[in-house]
């Protein structure tokens, strides 16, 4: 009994911890709810919205606009695994690059541009709020998404939902949270 009580409470306690990726480098707010997910998944999302380093992570150390971006050759030599020509990076130039010098500007999903200041992070979160469903029951990527954007278009937002992905880290357990005070960050 008491084995099956700390496997079952490893779950519990592994499971609650997700990731955000911001590339403010801070959790803030935003129209379409805080999405939070496995490290891949969270690694994925923000690589493809600012880039991928050319060399480490995104830590919250580094300034967007010091550090070096891999570019399409990189890339594509699968040095940075499985679809990373995505998003932001489908536009990067043949070598590694900085940003100011691509054409293609990094910007956040409302259109702000990100700031060559910015310390993108990754943040570890747990969530704290109500949650509609569990993710043994998960939402649809795309159910998810139409559902937390129409409750907060209405002011509604009172519990989060967990999907499952369809795009970063597919197939993972996701959630999306109406605002910051659904998380704490760790």
């Amino acid at each position: 009994m008491i084995n099956s009580m700390k496997v079952a409470y490893a779950y519990l306690t592994s499971s609650s911890i997700y990731y955000h990726a911001t590339a403010s480098g801070v959790l803030f707010d935003s129209k379409y709810g805080i999405h939070i997910g496995t490290l891949k998944a969270a690694t994925q999302a923000m690589e493809a919205r600012i880039g991928i380093p050319a060399e480490g992570t995104w830590d919250g150390t580094r300034e967007y606009g010091k550090t070096l971006l891999a570019g399409r050759k990189a890339i594509e030599s699968g040095k940075y695994g499985q679809y990373r020509l995505s998003g932001f990076n489908v536009d990067a130039p043949e070598e590694n690059y900085y940003p100011q010098d691509s054409k293609a500007k990094a910007s956040f999903s409302d259109g702000t541009p990100v700031s060559p200041a910015m310390k993108p992070n990754i943040l570890k979160v747990k969530i704290v709020g109500k949650m509609t469903n569990t993710p043994e029951t998960p939402l649809s990527d795309v159910k998810a998404n139409a559902t937390i954007k129409a409750i907060l278009k209405r002011g509604e937002g009172k519990s989060g939902y967990y999907y499952k992905n369809d795009g970063e880290d597919y197939g993972s357990i996701s959630a999306v949270v109406p605002n910051k005070s659904f998380l704490q960050v760790i």
